[in-house]
């Protein structure tokens, strides 16, 4: 069968750094089954965007933290801390709705790329997917790794109006802002090929 992703996990395997690490992280994609149950931060996901969305002050994305399991604590403060690093860079900070987008190689692989928010940061439009997983030495989550994640969400088929928006990846390790640049042949050929890497290394584990 297929693999059908989502985009974290996409970023992720384009974020391990050695052909061992990739196969490691698809193995264990394929072995397990997604469920809202034990997707890990899926709170604080949907804690952030409701905050973003109904316009709240930045400290309430603290308050998530009272509410879950002990052992989610800490990773929940890290993030929290980061975004609002991010946050505060802004003069102006702005939530728009976006819609769901998906971009595939046919009978080969599909791949959800929604983004998880828009934010409209100093005027500028931003189609955002925010990283929340912890540091780890297999993977580095940096814009020369991540590129082709990147080139996937300028090239994916949205179900809204992109215009004026540029595409970034919020680093949650860091509280960073990864920015996507413009589409090219050879950006494409590399998403294509790392896409079908990853079809083949699932095919084969």
């Amino acid at each position: 069968m297929d693999p059908h992703l989502s985009l974290t996990m996409f970023l992720t395997f384009t974020a391990k750094v050695s052909t061992s690490a990739k196969m490691t992280y698809v193995k264990q994609l394929k072995n397990s089954e997604y469920s809202p149950a034990i997707d890990y931060y899926k709170d604080l996901r949907t804690h952030i965007k409701n905050v973003l969305k109904s316009g709240q002050p930045v400290d309430r994305f603290a308050d998530i933290v009272e509410t879950v399991r002990t052992e989610k604590k800490a990773n929940y403060s890290r993030c929290i801390q980061k975004f609002i690093k991010f946050y505060n860079s802004y003069d102006s900070v702005e939530y728009f709705d976006t819609g769901s987008a998906n971009w595939t190689i046919p009978n080969t692989i599909s791949i959800s790329s929604s983004p998880e928010f828009g934010l409209i940061l100093n005027g500028q439009k931003y189609l955002i997917k925010a990283y929340y997983k912890k540091p780890n030495v297999s993977t580095k989550v940096t814009k020369r790794n991540i590129e082709s994640m990147l080139t996937l969400m300028e090239s994916a088929n949205y179900s809204f109006s992109t215009n004026d928006c540029k595409i970034a990846v919020l680093n949650l390790q860091n509280g960073k802002l990864i920015t996507g640049s413009p589409v090219s042949e050879n950006k494409i050929l590399q998403l294509k090929i790392d896409a079908q890497t990853l079809a083949n290394i699932w095919n084969a584990v």
